[in-house]
């Protein structure tokens, strides 16, 4: 994978915001979890269920302008964007892939303390 980004601490787009929140809220079918990215996250929240992540993350990402960086070469295609985000008084690293070409589906890749420090 081809870790590309964007200039640090850009804007995420609010249409990719939009689509993603609606598809987070849907859940169902609009919504995958790698399983690296579900292990990590109930390792620091055993008693969370993937709805409970579903809607942390929704709630975050619907206040308004995110901050974030662009992630380039991921697979499978799509648009991905990594930010900082807080849960009980931690702060969190997330990424998600907002599945290309229909961009209703969301593949979240990352949740969890940050491994780079402050670093997207």
């Amino acid at each position: 994978m081809n870790d590309q980004a964007t200039d640090k601490g850009d804007l995420i787009p609010a249409e990719w915001l939009k689509a993603v929140c609606e598809a987070l809220a849907q859940e169902g079918d609009r919504v995958t979890i790698t399983g690296t990215a579900w292990t990590r996250w109930e390792s620091i929240f055993p008693d969370t269920f993937k709805p409970d992540l579903y809607a942390v993350l929704a709630r975050f990402l619907s206040k308004g302008p995110v901050v974030g960086r662009r992630i380039y070469g991921m697979r499978p295609d799509g648009e991905v964007h990594a930010f900082f985000f807080e849960y009980k008084k931690r702060t969190l690293y997330g990424k998600i892939n907002l599945r290309l070409p229909e961009k209703r589906i969301v593949l979240i890749l990352s949740a969890h303390i940050p491994d780079k420090g402050e670093e997207l």
